[in-house]
């Protein structure tokens, strides 16, 4: 029943914190299953070629392999130097142990990376990869790099690095997709204009028929990655809530401070702020002072 009853929970957080993707990875899945529809007898077999497809590369996106591919890319390394051990472990161990608390069904295995890029920033990956960059370790005292680190295990206890992998997959299978159109399109284009010999009437054809399929698809991908965005905002800030509930919101918040004071950028556009995956951090300074406030008065 425990077992039960702890899936139930991070079934809910996951569904709660991520539904965007969800639905972003449904529409991906249909499209594959309709162009798989056009290479097989019945229906229900593109249904099952594209689920074993996604469940298999979901499967190499987080095994192992597939998540240390993941930190290649990303420039995540291993703690390498005795200072930074000494310096970073006691407090990802302290969090660790507050997180597997709150939240029995994180991995046991989940390990602390360093990116030596100089931007400020912390994020996880897969099931078991937290990263701190050079610039955060740097910046943030003692103190906020716990708030830091809470918020990153609050989104792997929401699951959203594993509905960020989905989304990865969902879009180069998308990509995928919509080359085979264009290279169709093209040799459909040529087949059309030898056998009517009417070359430039086809082409103007084919050529509107680009036109229109282009500004679809930019269309459709505007959409998703606008949806995408309020997406993870709205998980942001459920990850301040989870930093908060194990005891290291006022961490969080003078971390949080501390990264509005250094940000330099200017003013952000309509489009910017439409597509930004964080929310503006006064806002979530704000929301978290208030909530912060709340458990003070009760």
């Amino acid at each position: 029943m425990e077992i039960l009853k702890q899936l139930g929970i991070k079934s809910g957080l996951f569904l709660r914190s991520n539904w965007a993707y969800i639905i972003w990875f449904a529409l991906h899945y249909l499209l594959a299953v309709a162009v798989l529809t056009g290479f097989v007898e019945h229906e229900w077999q593109a249904y099952l070629w594209a689920g074993i497809f996604y469940a298999v590369s979901i499967g190499i996106a987080l095994s192992p392999v597939g998540e240390a591919i993941l930190r290649r890319l990303q420039g995540a390394n291993p703690i390498q130097t005795e200072q930074d051990e000494n310096y970073l472990m006691p407090l990802f161990e302290e969090v660790y142990a507050e997180a597997l608390e709150q939240t029995p069904s994180l991995h046991k295995g989940i390990k602390l990376y360093i990116s030596e890029e100089k931007i400020i920033n912390g994020y996880a990956m897969g099931r078991k990869t937290v990263v701190l960059t050079r610039g955060a370790i740097e910046s943030f005292s003692r103190a906020e790099l716990k708030g830091i680190l809470a918020h990153e295990f609050g989104h792997m206890a929401n699951g959203d690095t594993k509905a960020g992998l989905m989304t990865v997959i969902g879009n180069s299978v998308f990509s995928l997709i919509i080359l085979a159109c264009k290279i169709i399109m093209w040799a459909v284009n040529i087949l059309v204009s030898l056998v009517t010999e009417q070359y430039i009437g086809v082409n103007i054809i084919h050529f509107v028929i680009r036109l229109i399929f282009d500004y679809s698809v930019v269309a459709f991908l505007f959409a998703g990655n606008v949806i995408l965005s309020l997406n993870s905002r709205y998980s942001e800030f459920l990850a301040d809530d989870y930093a908060r509930k194990l005891g290291y919101g006022e961490e969080l918040k003078r971390g949080l401070y501390l990264l509005n004071k250094l940000n330099m950028g200017g003013r952000r556009s309509v489009r910017d702020w439409l597509m930004a995956s964080h929310p503006h951090t006064p806002a979530r300074i704000k929301r978290l002072e208030r909530k912060l406030e709340l458990e003070k008065v009760q």
